[in-house]
């Protein structure tokens, strides 16, 4: 009997050009590595949308390492980021309470907003109370806008590079909006006071633009990032010869970055971070059944 076997395998071997039967021992083998790496992946693909929230939530910038580890999904990359982590982005994994934290305090936004009130405090006090009046007028009008300039080209205060600044000549303009529509998205630092001017009739109703040419360039720099996130402002004006002038500005407090805290449950915020949380939960619950959990996730707590 053993004589047929070693028979049939050699000559399988000559006809196969002695790829048979070993090509078989080798795929056996190989299917037992893979179905190791598709456990392996399992538990990788449960905990990689915490992973990948703490990455976001717990640091300014993204660290060439998350880089590497977002675009290569295997779980070689996810156990070896785990592994490395330190400071707040491993207390995030390890701390749900810290996460909530992050939630009710996110770093980015703080940050930002710290930065803008030192910012608006170095705006002089004769840029922020300005009074030119200069005639009777009964077609005054006094309003309330959140306003700003036309300066700034980054939209991200945090990118902002001040070796950069240069008014290039443009003219300084104010734009002041009667609600905050979105001055992410507005034309303010994309066009000019004067083609404004010229579309003024198609322009959105909600904003109105003023020159501030009077100003020194060193005191429109200074509004400008005082009010890079706009600013709560009372302008009395006028209009005449087709435009809008100031008469009076009356510069209040900073627009300040806002953000929901973990008690509103009907946060769009909230509910996606819970919802990342009941699933994560629930899917490594049903890892845990069938399947021994890896030495590096095993300090991360979920619920």
């Amino acid at each position: 009997m053993s004589y047929g076997i070693i028979s049939i395998v050699v000559i399988l071997s000559i006809f196969s050009g002695f790829k048979y039967p070993w090509k078989w021992i080798d795929a056996l083998y190989e299917t037992q590595n893979e179905k190791i790496e598709i456990i392996a992946n399992k538990w990788g693909n449960a905990y990689r949308p915490l992973v990948i929230w703490c990455a976001n939530k717990s640091q300014l910038k993204k660290n060439s390492k998350y880089s590497e580890f977002e675009n290569k999904p295997k779980i070689k990359n996810i156990k070896n980021y785990i592994i490395s982590l330190t400071g707040d982005e491993k207390k995030c994994l390890e701390d749900k309470n810290f996460r909530i934290e992050l939630i009710n305090f996110p770093i980015k936004e703080v940050k930002e907003n710290k930065i803008l009130n030192e910012w608006f405090n170095k705006i002089p006090t004769h840029i922020k109370n300005f009074d030119f009046i200069i005639e009777e007028n009964i077609n005054y009008k006094t309003e309330r806008f959140i306003v700003e300039t036309n300066f700034f080209y980054w939209s991200n205060i945090l990118e902002v590079v001040e070796n950069n600044f240069d008014l290039s000549d443009r003219p300084q303009m104010i734009c002041a909006y009667s609600k905050n529509i979105g001055l992410s998205n507005d034309k303010c630092r994309y066009r000019s006071f004067y083609s404004i001017l010229e579309d003024e009739q198609q322009e959105d109703s909600r904003m109105k633009v003023f020159s501030v040419d009077l100003l020194s360039q060193k005191d429109f720099i200074l509004l400008s990032k005082g009010c890079f996130n706009g600013c709560i402002t009372e302008i009395t004006y006028v209009y005449d010869m087709k435009k809008n002038n100031i008469r009076d500005l009356k510069i209040l407090e900073p627009n300040l970055k806002t953000w929901s805290k973990y008690s509103d449950k009907s946060s769009s915020v909230v509910k996606e971070y819970d919802s990342l949380i009941n699933k994560t939960n629930f899917i490594v619950n049903e890892l845990e059944k069938n399947y021994l959990k890896p030495e590096w996730f095993k300090n991360i707590k979920i619920q």
